[in-house]
């Protein structure tokens, strides 16, 4: 039997723990030096933009549709084992400002057909008609992709680890992975145990999936990973009174998510420097009340924030061993697209070992 230890609790050393749990010959433990669902994965307003996304091809497109084929069956799989609803939408809405922004999407509509996928092009009317009480003055109309969708990021990371557990994965939170012990093994180094603050373990598989926290495990083994912190934000508000909406609505990178009971995410994924919320987020709300003017009524309940991985000298995300060891895998460094990318990742991960 394999002993494998996933290093992270986020969305993306969950979704690997889960589908891993899967084959009997595996021995999985997963640590976290905080508790589950922290970090980017806390951050992060789950967001699946995959159909809709820009990238056409290649590698990009190809971790983007080997998820979002996964997701139509996870989040069912999920529920009939745990018991568990994830809540959820179906469909992205994508407001357009400009005729050579419709024509761009028209171009992408044409190839998603041929890749056998849905995006449907709406005028200013259609538009209006969907969602009547948008200002669509400054509009020509929008994209509607229905097969992408919106997650709850910290209930399905919760709810992988929960199904994980139940097939026998080992789950340890407050874990810090302070060393390696590892071996030479020819050309290549061989990790054999793991050092954490609560004890440690004999490995077989190592799998790094912790974000930023991946950089100073792989800086120990002597292969660091260069990674650069983005800040992302956002806020929950509610409305006093909603007769709104019951799709997300994205436009110029400002995202409006309906949690219901009147509430709704407001966040961004404009890269803003480190400073103090209240300056960037103020650009955001003003932004998002230009499109949903109910909103410039609404009660802030709380305003977050989230630093997420950027590899710096890669594209993102990193699927790979780490080089000089034969048992290493990195599985770290998904910038924007945690929640999106975790289900592909997993897939590749398992296609590693």
């Amino acid at each position: 039997m394999k002993r494998i230890m996933i290093v992270g609790g986020g969305i993306v050393g969950a979704t690997i723990a889960y589908e891993l749990s899967k084959n009997s010959e595996f021995q999985i433990t997963i640590i976290d030096k905080d508790v589950p669902a922290q970090a980017s994965t806390g951050a992060a307003l789950g967001l699946l933009f995959g159909v809709i996304s820009q990238k056409k091809q290649g590698r990009a497109w190809e971790l983007r549709e080997i998820s979002l084929r996964r997701y139509s069956q996870l989040l069912v799989e999920l529920q009939e084992q745990t018991g568990e609803t994830i809540p959820h939408l179906q469909g992205l809405i994508h407001l357009c400002f400009s005729p050579e922004e419709m024509a761009k999407w028209q171009e992408l509509a044409s190839l998603r057909e041929q890749q056998g996928w849905q995006l449907e092009l709406w005028n200013q009317s259609q538009l209006q008609a969907a969602c009547p009480t948008l200002n669509t003055s400054q509009m020509v109309g929008a994209v509607y992709s229905p097969q992408d969708l919106q997650v709850n990021p910290q209930a399905l990371t919760t709810t992988l680890l929960k199904a994980a557990e139940q097939n026998g994965v080992t789950l340890s939170w407050e874990t810090e992975a302070t060393a390696v012990s590892v071996t030479e093994n020819g050309d290549d180094k061989h990790s054999h145990t793991v050092h954490t603050n609560q004890g440690d373990w004999e490995v077989d598989h190592l799998i790094i999936a912790a974000g930023l926290g991946s950089f100073p495990l792989t800086q120990h083994l002597k292969k660091p990973l260069p990674l650069t912190p983005v800040l992302g934000q956002a806020m929950r508000v509610r409305l006093n009174n909603d007769n709104g909406l019951s799709s997300v609505v994205t436009g110029n990178d400002v995202h409006l998510i309906p949690l219901g009971k009147n509430e709704y995410w407001v966040g961004a994924t404009v890269e803003f420097p480190e400073q103090p919320l209240v300056d960037p987020l103020d650009k955001v709300w003003e932004q998002a009340c230009s499109y949903y003017p109910a909103l410039a009524e609404a009660e802030i309940l709380e305003t977050w924030s989230g630093e997420r991985p950027r590899p710096s000298q890669q594209a993102a995300p990193v699927i790979e061993y780490l080089e000089g060891y034969d048992n290493v895998i990195l599985a770290t460094g998904h910038y924007r697209n945690g929640v999106l990318l975790a289900p592909a990742t997993a897939t590749k991960v398992k296609e590693l070992l």
